[in-house]
C-alpha cells in the first residue's frame, strides 16, 4: 500500500497540530501549482510528488533546488553557485561527487526535510547482476545481465 498525496499532507497537519501549529489543507490543480511554483507564491510548505525513475540527481535535486530552473521556488546564490557548473560537467564521475557535495550540503543545512520514503519491492531474474542503492533507490543501471 502507498499512501495519496491528500494522505500524507493529512498525516502531516495531523501531527503540527499535536505540537500546536495549525494549518489548513488547500488543494490545486497541477497547473495551479506550476503557476503559483513560477510566481514563487507558492505557500510555506507546498507538497509535490517528485519521481526519479532514472535515478540521475539533475533531474531530481537540480531540477528541484536550482533556482533558475522553472521546476524550483528555490533561489539562493550557496546552492545556485554549487549546482550551476554541474550542469555542463562533462567528467560523470566528477558531476556525481558534485552532486553528492550538493546534497550533503543541503541535508547538513536542512534545507529540504523529507517526510518518509516509501518501500519499493524489487523482483529480478536469477541471470541479473542488481547492485542495491545504500538509501533504497531502484537505479535502473544497477540492474545489469551476469557475467
Amino acid at each position: 500500500y502507498l499512501p495519496k498525496d491528500y494522505e500524507v499532507i493529512q498525516a502531516v497537519v495531523g501531527m503540527w497540530r499535536k505540537v500546536g501549529i495549525e494549518a489548513e489543507i488547500e488543494v490545486y490543480e497541477v497547473a495551479k501549482h506550476y503557476e503559483l511554483r513560477a510566481q514563487d507564491t507558492l505557500a510555506p510548505a507546498a507538497f509535490y510528488n517528485w519521481g526519479n525513475s532514472i535515478g540521475d540527481p539533475g533531474t531530481s535535486t537540480g531540477h528541484a533546488m536550482f533556482g533558475p530552473s522553472p521546476h524550483s521556488t528555490w533561489d539562493t546564490d550557496d546552492l545556485d553557485g554549487m549546482i550551476g557548473p554541474l550542469w555542463g560537467e562533462k567528467d560523470e564521475d566528477k558531476r556525481i561527487a558534485g552532486w553528492k557535495k550538493v546534497d550533503r550540503y543541503i541535508a547538513e543545512n536542512a534545507y529540504v526535510l523529507p517526510l518518509y520514503q516509501q518501500v519499493q519491492p524489487v523482483l529480478y531474474k536469477a541471470d541479473l547482476a542488481f547492485t542495491a542503492h545504500g538509501a533504497n533507490y531502484v537505479l535502473p543501471f544497477t540492474t545489469r545481465p551476469k557475467g
